[in-house]
């Protein structure tokens, strides 16, 4: 029987680094982004509806621009809303069988919007990738070089990251150094393995 731990964070957060310790610990992942990446570029029906919603232009040469289709929908909740009714159920019917198909004890399902999408009920447990606030906001500037108002801009774009850690079953802090961030990772492995 495998155990499906959720991994979820803020923009910023740390999530994709927890992740790389977990498949270096050998642990497989199924990362969400890569297989929303896979749809939009291989679904033929999510084109087309998406061509339907957001214009022709949308898809060229059989492939979904992503950086036309983030512009309109990127501080328009509406068209998110959207974009999300059309790419989400394609997205989790191809979760569903890469977790169909994972034969491990143990599989990390990487997804940022976690709670947003109610993944967690596909989920034996949910692990949040925890930091403040002002640690997140100095993290998504110096990364994707953004002012203080694009980076709050974005952060609030997400649900709230101590919301989301009130409601984990397991909270990775990661406050402090590389080397404690991967202790970290290594003492909940050690618990998940250890209690299965």
């Amino acid at each position: 029987m495998t155990y499906f731990l959720g991994l979820t964070g803020g923009i910023a957060s740390g999530k994709s680094t927890v992740a790389a310790l977990f498949k270096e610990q050998g642990i497989p992942v199924i990362d969400a982004d890569q297989v929303a990446h896979q749809v939009l570029a291989t679904n033929k029906s999510v084109q087309a509806q998406l061509q339907a919603a957001f214009g022709e232009a949308v898809v060229k040469n059989g492939q979904v621009d992503r950086p036309m289709l983030g512009q309109q929908v990127f501080g328009n909740l509406e068209a998110l809303t959207q974009l999300n009714a059309i790419t989400g159920p394609a997205i989790l019917t191809a979760i569903k069988q890469q977790m169909q198909a994972a034969d491990a004890p143990l599989v990390v399902l990487d997804v940022p919007l976690l709670y947003e999408q109610h993944y967690e009920q596909y989920c034996d447990g949910v692990a949040v990738v925890y930091v403040e606030r002002k640690t997140q906001l100095q993290r998504l500037m110096a990364r994707n070089q953004l002012t203080i108002e694009q980076a709050n801009a974005r952060i609030d774009s997400q649900s709230d990251l101590a919301t989301k850690k009130a409601r984990a079953d397991f909270v990775i802090d990661n406050q402090g150094t590389p080397a404690m961030l991967r202790q970290r990772v290594l003492a909940l492995l050690q618990q998940l393995c250890h209690n299965k």
